[in-house]
Protein backbone atom coordinates (compact mmCIF):
# COMPACT_ATOMS: atom_id res chain seq x y z
CA UNK A 1 0.00 0.00 0.00
CA UNK A 2 2.78 2.72 0.69
CA UNK A 3 4.51 1.57 -2.42
CA UNK A 4 1.98 2.39 -4.49
CA UNK A 5 0.81 5.89 -2.77
CA UNK A 6 4.56 6.46 -2.81
CA UNK A 7 4.73 5.94 -6.98
CA UNK A 8 0.77 7.84 -7.45
CA UNK A 9 2.91 10.91 -5.64
CA UNK A 10 6.01 10.43 -7.75
CA UNK A 11 3.61 10.51 -10.53
CA UNK A 12 1.29 13.70 -9.53
CA UNK A 13 4.18 15.62 -8.52
CA UNK A 14 6.53 15.35 -11.37
CA UNK A 15 3.36 16.58 -13.63
CA UNK A 16 2.74 13.46 -15.65
CA UNK A 17 -0.74 12.80 -13.26
CA UNK A 18 -2.45 16.44 -13.52
CA UNK A 19 -6.05 14.31 -13.67
CA UNK A 20 -7.09 15.02 -10.63
CA UNK A 21 -9.04 12.30 -7.94
CA UNK A 22 -11.77 11.14 -10.94
CA UNK A 23 -9.12 10.55 -13.38
CA UNK A 24 -11.45 10.55 -15.97
CA UNK A 25 -10.98 8.73 -19.64
CA UNK A 26 -9.92 10.59 -22.23
CA UNK A 27 -8.14 12.34 -19.45
CA UNK A 28 -4.43 10.73 -19.75
CA UNK A 29 -1.77 10.17 -16.88
CA UNK A 30 1.56 8.46 -17.35
CA UNK A 31 0.81 4.05 -17.04
CA UNK A 32 2.88 4.07 -13.44
CA UNK A 33 -0.14 6.29 -12.00
CA UNK A 34 -2.61 3.95 -12.71
CA UNK A 35 -0.10 1.51 -11.79
CA UNK A 36 0.55 2.59 -8.84
CA UNK A 37 -3.40 2.92 -7.62
CA UNK A 38 -3.65 -0.85 -8.66
CA UNK A 39 -0.55 -1.36 -6.28
CA UNK A 40 -2.19 -0.14 -3.48
CA UNK A 41 -5.18 -1.82 -3.92
CA UNK A 42 -3.54 -5.19 -4.30
CA UNK A 43 -2.18 -3.95 -0.69
CA UNK A 44 -5.60 -2.98 0.68
CA UNK A 45 -6.82 -7.06 -0.17
CA UNK A 46 -3.92 -8.38 1.29
CA UNK A 47 -5.01 -6.34 4.81
CA UNK A 48 -8.52 -7.48 4.42
CA UNK A 49 -7.70 -11.16 3.38
CA UNK A 50 -5.21 -11.20 6.54
CA UNK A 51 -8.47 -9.83 8.68
CA UNK A 52 -10.60 -12.43 7.57
CA UNK A 53 -8.08 -15.18 8.65
CA UNK A 54 -7.79 -13.81 11.92
CA UNK A 55 -11.54 -13.90 12.92
CA UNK A 56 -11.31 -17.66 11.08
CA UNK A 57 -8.80 -18.73 13.15
CA UNK A 58 -10.22 -16.57 16.51
CA UNK A 59 -13.18 -18.90 15.34
CA UNK A 60 -11.09 -22.15 15.33
CA UNK A 61 -9.04 -21.02 18.41
CA UNK A 62 -12.44 -21.18 20.51
CA UNK A 63 -12.14 -17.56 21.32
CA UNK A 64 -15.84 -16.72 20.64
CA UNK A 65 -18.95 -19.22 20.01
CA UNK A 66 -21.85 -18.37 18.35
CA UNK A 67 -21.85 -15.20 15.83
CA UNK A 68 -18.78 -13.39 16.43
CA UNK A 69 -19.46 -10.36 18.58
CA UNK A 70 -21.20 -7.02 17.45
CA UNK A 71 -18.11 -4.78 16.74
CA UNK A 72 -16.65 -7.76 15.22
CA UNK A 73 -19.29 -8.32 12.95
CA UNK A 74 -19.80 -4.63 11.48
CA UNK A 75 -15.68 -4.81 11.05
CA UNK A 76 -16.52 -7.92 8.87
CA UNK A 77 -19.20 -6.03 7.26
CA UNK A 78 -16.79 -3.02 6.63
CA UNK A 79 -14.49 -5.55 4.93
CA UNK A 80 -16.77 -6.99 2.96
CA UNK A 81 -17.91 -3.56 1.79
CA UNK A 82 -14.10 -3.30 0.95
CA UNK A 83 -13.68 -5.94 -0.99
CA UNK A 84 -16.59 -4.93 -3.09
CA UNK A 85 -15.02 -1.53 -3.66
CA UNK A 86 -11.62 -3.08 -4.34
CA UNK A 87 -13.12 -5.05 -6.75
CA UNK A 88 -14.45 -1.77 -8.56
CA UNK A 89 -11.09 -0.52 -8.39
CA UNK A 90 -9.85 -3.70 -10.46
CA UNK A 91 -12.61 -3.02 -13.10
CA UNK A 92 -11.92 0.44 -13.16
CA UNK A 93 -8.20 1.14 -13.32
CA UNK A 94 -6.83 -2.14 -14.95
CA UNK A 95 -8.47 -1.61 -18.28
CA UNK A 96 -7.32 2.00 -17.59
CA UNK A 97 -3.61 1.29 -17.06
CA UNK A 98 -3.61 -0.59 -20.54
CA UNK A 99 -5.45 2.00 -22.44
CA UNK A 100 -2.80 4.33 -21.33
CA UNK A 101 -0.06 1.97 -22.72
CA UNK A 102 -2.27 1.94 -25.98
CA UNK A 103 -3.54 -1.21 -25.65
CA UNK A 104 -6.83 -1.29 -25.47
CA UNK A 105 -9.95 1.59 -26.06
CA UNK A 106 -11.75 2.31 -23.22
CA UNK A 107 -15.46 3.98 -23.40
CA UNK A 108 -15.52 6.88 -20.87
CA UNK A 109 -18.70 6.26 -20.12
CA UNK A 110 -18.19 2.87 -18.95
CA UNK A 111 -14.96 3.93 -17.32
CA UNK A 112 -16.93 6.30 -15.02
CA UNK A 113 -19.56 3.72 -13.82
CA UNK A 114 -17.00 1.87 -12.98
CA UNK A 115 -14.96 4.76 -11.62
CA UNK A 116 -17.75 5.44 -8.92
CA UNK A 117 -18.15 1.68 -7.73
CA UNK A 118 -15.05 2.77 -5.94
CA UNK A 119 -14.98 6.47 -5.57
CA UNK A 120 -17.64 6.55 -2.88
CA UNK A 121 -17.78 2.87 -1.62
CA UNK A 122 -14.20 4.13 -0.50
CA UNK A 123 -15.79 5.66 2.15
CA UNK A 124 -18.59 3.83 3.05
CA UNK A 125 -15.71 1.46 4.30
CA UNK A 126 -14.65 3.99 6.95
CA UNK A 127 -18.36 4.08 7.94
CA UNK A 128 -19.04 0.77 8.71
CA UNK A 129 -16.08 0.63 10.68
CA UNK A 130 -16.83 3.91 12.43
CA UNK A 131 -20.34 3.00 13.43
CA UNK A 132 -18.42 -0.51 14.86
CA UNK A 133 -16.27 2.01 17.23
CA UNK A 134 -19.23 3.95 17.94
CA UNK A 135 -20.70 0.60 19.36
CA UNK A 136 -17.10 -0.41 21.49
CA UNK A 137 -16.80 2.80 22.88
CA UNK A 138 -20.08 3.14 24.01
CA UNK A 139 -19.47 0.09 25.80
CA UNK A 140 -16.18 1.03 26.91
CA UNK A 141 -17.09 4.36 28.47
CA UNK A 142 -20.74 3.33 30.01
CA UNK A 143 -20.78 -0.33 29.68
CA UNK A 144 -24.06 0.34 27.51
CA UNK A 145 -24.76 -3.24 25.19
CA UNK A 146 -27.00 -3.02 22.24
CA UNK A 147 -30.86 -2.58 23.13
CA UNK A 148 -31.41 -5.14 20.34
CA UNK A 149 -28.60 -7.12 18.56
CA UNK A 150 -30.06 -8.76 16.52
CA UNK A 151 -31.38 -5.40 14.87
CA UNK A 152 -28.11 -3.69 14.92
CA UNK A 153 -26.83 -6.24 12.67
CA UNK A 154 -29.60 -6.14 10.56
CA UNK A 155 -28.55 -2.53 10.15
CA UNK A 156 -25.15 -3.51 9.23
CA UNK A 157 -26.46 -5.98 6.81
CA UNK A 158 -28.36 -2.78 4.79
CA UNK A 159 -25.25 -0.99 4.67
CA UNK A 160 -23.95 -4.33 2.26
CA UNK A 161 -26.81 -4.53 0.08
CA UNK A 162 -27.78 -1.09 -0.76
CA UNK A 163 -24.89 1.78 0.64
CA UNK A 164 -22.78 1.90 -2.46
CA UNK A 165 -25.80 2.51 -4.73
CA UNK A 166 -25.87 5.90 -3.98
CA UNK A 167 -22.69 6.83 -5.64
CA UNK A 168 -24.92 7.51 -8.42
CA UNK A 169 -25.50 10.83 -7.46
CA UNK A 170 -21.98 12.11 -8.98
CA UNK A 171 -23.42 10.78 -12.61
CA UNK A 172 -26.50 12.67 -12.46
CA UNK A 173 -25.86 15.02 -15.47
CA UNK A 174 -24.23 11.59 -17.05
CA UNK A 175 -26.14 11.55 -20.50
CA UNK A 176 -25.69 7.83 -21.28
CA UNK A 177 -27.57 6.46 -18.31
CA UNK A 178 -31.51 6.07 -17.87
CA UNK A 179 -33.94 8.67 -15.59
CA UNK A 180 -35.07 5.53 -13.99
CA UNK A 181 -31.80 4.26 -12.96
CA UNK A 182 -30.90 7.63 -11.46
CA UNK A 183 -33.94 7.87 -9.36
CA UNK A 184 -33.95 4.59 -8.39
CA UNK A 185 -30.38 4.49 -7.11
CA UNK A 186 -30.53 8.40 -5.60
CA UNK A 187 -33.95 7.71 -3.77
CA UNK A 188 -35.41 4.84 -3.14
CA UNK A 189 -32.41 2.40 -2.86
CA UNK A 190 -30.32 5.27 -0.60
CA UNK A 191 -33.18 5.31 1.61
CA UNK A 192 -32.69 1.51 2.33
CA UNK A 193 -29.34 2.39 3.65
CA UNK A 194 -30.36 5.47 5.69
CA UNK A 195 -32.45 3.19 7.54
CA UNK A 196 -29.35 1.27 8.39
CA UNK A 197 -27.92 4.43 10.21
CA UNK A 198 -31.06 5.55 11.64
CA UNK A 199 -31.43 2.59 13.54
CA UNK A 200 -27.67 2.79 14.97
CA UNK A 201 -28.30 6.34 15.29
CA UNK A 202 -31.66 5.26 18.15
CA UNK A 203 -29.81 2.05 19.41
CA UNK A 204 -25.96 3.60 20.31
CA UNK A 205 -28.04 6.71 22.43
CA UNK A 206 -30.68 3.91 23.55
CA UNK A 207 -27.94 2.06 24.93
CA UNK A 208 -25.96 4.68 26.28
CA UNK A 209 -29.06 6.00 27.93
CA UNK A 210 -30.10 2.82 29.65
CA UNK A 211 -26.78 1.88 31.08
CA UNK A 212 -26.67 4.97 32.82
CA UNK A 213 -29.76 4.86 34.63
CA UNK A 214 -28.90 1.51 36.15
CA UNK A 215 -25.51 2.83 37.68
CA UNK A 216 -28.60 4.86 39.23
CA UNK A 217 -28.52 8.13 37.28
CA UNK A 218 -32.12 7.73 36.69
CA UNK A 219 -33.66 10.96 38.48
CA UNK A 220 -36.07 12.94 35.67
CA UNK A 221 -35.45 12.80 32.03
CA UNK A 222 -31.90 13.98 31.61
CA UNK A 223 -29.87 12.98 34.79
CA UNK A 224 -28.29 10.35 32.45
CA UNK A 225 -27.15 12.90 30.13
CA UNK A 226 -26.04 15.48 33.05
CA UNK A 227 -24.22 12.61 34.48
CA UNK A 228 -22.57 11.44 31.57
CA UNK A 229 -18.63 10.64 31.71
CA UNK A 230 -17.77 14.02 29.61
CA UNK A 231 -14.42 13.84 30.87
CA UNK A 232 -13.60 10.54 29.22
CA UNK A 233 -12.25 10.91 25.73
CA UNK A 234 -13.64 7.89 24.61
CA UNK A 235 -16.99 9.49 25.74
CA UNK A 236 -16.81 12.77 24.19
CA UNK A 237 -15.37 11.23 21.03
CA UNK A 238 -18.51 9.56 20.70
CA UNK A 239 -20.99 11.88 21.12
CA UNK A 240 -19.35 14.42 19.04
CA UNK A 241 -18.37 12.19 16.19
CA UNK A 242 -22.14 11.06 16.12
CA UNK A 243 -23.33 14.35 16.56
CA UNK A 244 -20.51 15.98 13.66
CA UNK A 245 -21.49 12.47 11.27
CA UNK A 246 -24.81 11.62 12.10
CA UNK A 247 -26.61 15.24 12.48
CA UNK A 248 -24.74 17.20 9.77
CA UNK A 249 -22.63 14.60 7.64
CA UNK A 250 -25.92 12.04 7.68
CA UNK A 251 -28.22 14.61 6.82
CA UNK A 252 -26.43 16.74 4.08
CA UNK A 253 -25.43 13.70 2.40
CA UNK A 254 -29.31 11.97 2.08
CA UNK A 255 -30.41 15.72 0.84
CA UNK A 256 -27.59 16.09 -1.46
CA UNK A 257 -27.31 12.32 -2.85
CA UNK A 258 -31.23 13.81 -4.23
CA UNK A 259 -31.27 13.82 -7.82
CA UNK A 260 -32.92 17.38 -8.14
CA UNK A 261 -31.24 18.88 -4.61
CA UNK A 262 -27.66 17.42 -5.98
CA UNK A 263 -27.56 19.29 -9.17
CA UNK A 264 -27.71 22.27 -7.05
CA UNK A 265 -25.48 21.71 -4.75
CA UNK A 266 -22.74 19.67 -6.54
CA UNK A 267 -19.95 22.04 -7.34
CA UNK A 268 -20.10 24.21 -4.44
CA UNK A 269 -17.95 24.21 -1.35
CA UNK A 270 -21.53 22.22 0.04
CA UNK A 271 -19.87 19.07 -1.09
CA UNK A 272 -16.64 19.01 0.77
CA UNK A 273 -18.45 20.71 3.62
CA UNK A 274 -20.37 17.14 3.72
CA UNK A 275 -16.63 15.26 3.01
CA UNK A 276 -15.96 16.83 6.27
CA UNK A 277 -18.50 16.64 8.41
CA UNK A 278 -18.40 12.84 7.40
CA UNK A 279 -14.68 11.27 7.28
CA UNK A 280 -12.45 14.64 9.00
CA UNK A 281 -14.75 15.18 11.39
CA UNK A 282 -17.11 11.69 12.02
CA UNK A 283 -15.34 9.43 11.66
CA UNK A 284 -11.74 10.56 12.17
CA UNK A 285 -13.06 11.92 15.81
CA UNK A 286 -14.11 8.08 16.65
CA UNK A 287 -10.77 6.98 15.56
CA UNK A 288 -9.28 9.43 17.83
CA UNK A 289 -11.13 8.23 20.74
CA UNK A 290 -10.80 4.24 20.54
CA UNK A 291 -6.97 4.92 20.20
CA UNK A 292 -6.72 6.23 23.86
CA UNK A 293 -8.26 2.86 25.16
CA UNK A 294 -5.94 0.34 22.19
CA UNK A 295 -2.88 2.29 23.23
CA UNK A 296 -2.16 0.29 26.64
CA UNK A 297 -3.65 -2.89 24.96
CA UNK A 298 -1.66 -2.65 21.79
CA UNK A 299 1.87 -0.84 22.77
CA UNK A 300 1.73 -1.60 26.47
CA UNK A 301 2.47 2.17 27.40
CA UNK A 302 -0.18 4.01 29.50
CA UNK A 303 -1.32 7.47 28.07
CA UNK A 304 0.88 10.47 28.46
CA UNK A 305 -1.17 13.74 29.11
CA UNK A 306 -4.49 12.50 30.01
CA UNK A 307 -5.77 16.15 31.09
CA UNK A 308 -4.91 16.88 27.49
CA UNK A 309 -6.56 13.87 26.05
CA UNK A 310 -9.68 15.06 28.18
CA UNK A 311 -9.87 18.25 26.39
CA UNK A 312 -8.60 17.25 23.05
CA UNK A 313 -11.94 15.71 21.63
CA UNK A 314 -13.60 19.21 22.17
CA UNK A 315 -11.41 21.23 20.73
CA UNK A 316 -11.18 18.94 17.54
CA UNK A 317 -14.58 18.69 17.20
CA UNK A 318 -15.89 22.24 17.77
CA UNK A 319 -13.31 23.14 15.56
CA UNK A 320 -14.78 21.34 13.08
CA UNK A 321 -18.14 21.97 13.55
CA UNK A 322 -17.04 25.71 13.14
CA UNK A 323 -15.47 24.59 10.08
CA UNK A 324 -18.12 22.72 8.02
CA UNK A 325 -20.57 25.70 9.53
CA UNK A 326 -18.71 27.97 7.84
CA UNK A 327 -18.15 26.58 4.46
CA UNK A 328 -21.14 24.67 4.10
CA UNK A 329 -22.63 28.21 4.20
CA UNK A 330 -20.10 29.71 1.98
CA UNK A 331 -21.55 26.80 -0.47
CA UNK A 332 -25.06 27.66 0.31
CA UNK A 333 -24.12 31.81 -1.00
CA UNK A 334 -22.14 30.52 -4.20
CA UNK A 335 -18.55 29.81 -3.02
CA UNK A 336 -17.68 27.03 -5.80
CA UNK A 337 -15.20 24.26 -5.42
CA UNK A 338 -12.43 22.37 -7.63
CA UNK A 339 -11.67 26.15 -8.42
CA UNK A 340 -7.99 27.66 -7.69
CA UNK A 341 -9.74 30.97 -6.94
CA UNK A 342 -13.19 31.18 -6.23
CA UNK A 343 -12.93 35.42 -6.96
CA UNK A 344 -12.06 33.83 -10.13
CA UNK A 345 -9.36 36.90 -10.51
CA UNK A 346 -8.70 38.02 -13.94
CA UNK A 347 -11.24 36.20 -15.34
CA UNK A 348 -12.78 38.08 -18.81
CA UNK A 349 -16.37 38.30 -16.96
CA UNK A 350 -15.99 39.42 -13.44
CA UNK A 351 -17.53 37.39 -10.57
CA UNK A 352 -18.95 38.67 -6.74
CA UNK A 353 -19.99 37.34 -3.81
CA UNK A 354 -21.94 38.74 -1.65
CA UNK A 355 -19.83 39.63 1.97
CA UNK A 356 -21.71 36.80 3.74
CA UNK A 357 -19.66 34.34 1.60
CA UNK A 358 -16.51 35.71 3.04
CA UNK A 359 -17.63 35.75 6.27
CA UNK A 360 -18.23 32.09 6.36
CA UNK A 361 -15.20 31.48 4.52
CA UNK A 362 -13.10 33.26 7.92
CA UNK A 363 -15.60 31.79 9.98
CA UNK A 364 -14.43 28.27 8.21
CA UNK A 365 -10.83 29.66 8.94
CA UNK A 366 -11.46 30.21 12.57
CA UNK A 367 -12.31 26.47 12.72
CA UNK A 368 -9.59 25.10 11.07
CA UNK A 369 -7.56 26.65 13.07
CA UNK A 370 -9.33 25.40 16.50
CA UNK A 371 -9.22 22.05 14.75
CA UNK A 372 -5.52 22.04 13.66
CA UNK A 373 -5.07 22.53 17.61
CA UNK A 374 -6.88 19.27 18.50
CA UNK A 375 -4.79 17.56 15.30
CA UNK A 376 -1.50 18.53 17.04
CA UNK A 377 -2.87 17.78 20.64
CA UNK A 378 -3.74 14.51 19.34
CA UNK A 379 -0.53 13.63 17.55
CA UNK A 380 1.45 15.02 20.24
CA UNK A 381 -0.15 12.59 22.70
CA UNK A 382 0.06 9.18 20.75
CA UNK A 383 3.57 9.56 20.16
CA UNK A 384 4.29 10.66 23.70
CA UNK A 385 2.87 7.75 24.76
CA UNK A 386 4.18 5.69 22.47
CA UNK A 387 7.81 6.69 23.59
CA UNK A 388 7.47 7.42 26.80
CA UNK A 389 4.61 6.02 28.16
CA UNK A 390 4.60 4.09 31.41
CA UNK A 391 4.81 0.56 30.66
CA UNK A 392 1.48 -1.45 31.27
CA UNK A 393 2.31 -5.27 32.43
CA UNK A 394 -0.01 -8.00 30.32
CA UNK A 395 -2.66 -9.25 32.36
Amino acid sequence: MLGGAVLVDIMVFAGQADVMFTSYVPLPAHPLYYLGIIIFAVGAILAVVTFFATVIMAKVEGRYTGSVPLVTFGLVVAAIIAIVTLVGGALTFIPALFWSLGLMNLDPEVYRLNFWSIGHPSQQINLTAMVSVWYLLATLTTGAKPLNEKLSRFAFLLYIIFINLGSVHHLLTDGGISIPFKIFNTSYAMYLAVLGSMIHAFSIPGAVEVALRKKGFSNGIFEWLRKAPWGEPGFSSLILSMFIFGFIGGTTGVIMGHEQLNIINHNTLRIPAHFHATVVGGTTLAFMGLTYYVFPIIFRREIVGKQWAKIQPYLYGIGMFIFIAGMMQAGAYGAPRRVPDISYAGAPIPVEFSGLTYAMLGLMGIGALLAVAGGVIYVSIAVLSLLFGKRVEAT
